[in-house]
């Protein structure tokens, strides 16, 4: 990939990623992880975080990307995202019981339906998935 913006945040053609298509992606990378044992998925994520993406969303077109300048998320970005966010949330869950896991679920999906179809997660990290296809 080339170092040039590859969307222009404030450009109207910016189409952002569906719900259903990042509910897909997730179920897609869930699917991935327990067919290949974690092994394969992790590998295949190590490679394809450098693009803002992960192995189900290389698959449905979909990507990660910085939104601030609209190049594709960093490595950094998406090691953030994909692994040191879901991990907190799960020693959270396993303190409480589960109630962080559902309490995750509730205000991912309550922060989609905001401006733009933003995760607080990808607030936190500065991101937005866009769709590709």
């Amino acid at each position: 990939m080339t170092n040039e913006p590859m969307i222009n945040t404030a450009e109207p053609s910016l189409r952002y990623a569906s719900f259903q298509h990042r509910l897909g992606a997730i179920v897609l990378d869930a699917t991935l992880m327990i067919l290949t044992l974690g092994i394969g998925w992790l590998i295949w994520s190590f490679i394809v975080w450098g693009e803002g993406q992960t192995p189900a969303k290389k698959i449905l077109k979909l990507r990660t990307i910085n939104f601030t300048n609209g190049r594709p998320a960093t490595w950094g970005h998406m090691g953030i995202r994909e692994g040191l966010i879901p991990i907190t949330v799960s020693i959270a869950s396993g303190i409480t019981g589960g109630i962080a896991y559902v309490a995750w679920i509730v205000v991912e999906i309550v922060f989609y339906f905001t401006k733009n179809q933003r995760t607080l997660r990808d607030y936190w990290v500065k991101t937005a998935v866009v769709n590709e296809a």
